[in-house]
């Protein structure tokens, strides 16, 4: 993938992310800041941004949201691969890893 076009994905996942997260937080923000996995401080910063302001951050080439791919207990809880047991222990498998990435926080420099 030629590196022009990586850029515009990532700009593109950016805006997406910021005007979804920002959407969230604006109808609920405790359950938003739960969902995104941000803290209130960020949180108040993208409420806060214009359409101008979502667009400039947007168009960095790094990516502003934060992927939780790097807990292999998280994914497997999701995923019951630690235990294909009953749909009950499932859903209490996926409340878990709900929890547990609930309790990272990332931050959003602008």
């Amino acid at each position: 993938m030629p590196t022009d076009q990586i850029a515009s994905e990532i700009r593109d996942l950016n805006l997406s992310y910021l005007m979804l997260a920002q959407s969230m937080l604006r109808a609920d923000k405790a359950q938003a800041l739960f969902r995104l996995g941000i803290s209130e401080d960020v949180a108040d910063i993208i409420v806060a941004m214009s359409p101008q302001q979502l667009l400039r951050a947007a168009s960095r080439n790094l990516m502003l949201c934060a992927m939780r791919f790097d807990d292999e207990m998280v994914w497997g809880l999701l995923t019951d691969k630690h235990s294909p047991r009953a749909t009950e222990d499932s859903t209490a498998s996926r409340l878990h890893a709900s929890v547990l990435m609930a309790g990272r926080t990332t931050t959003l420099t602008v």
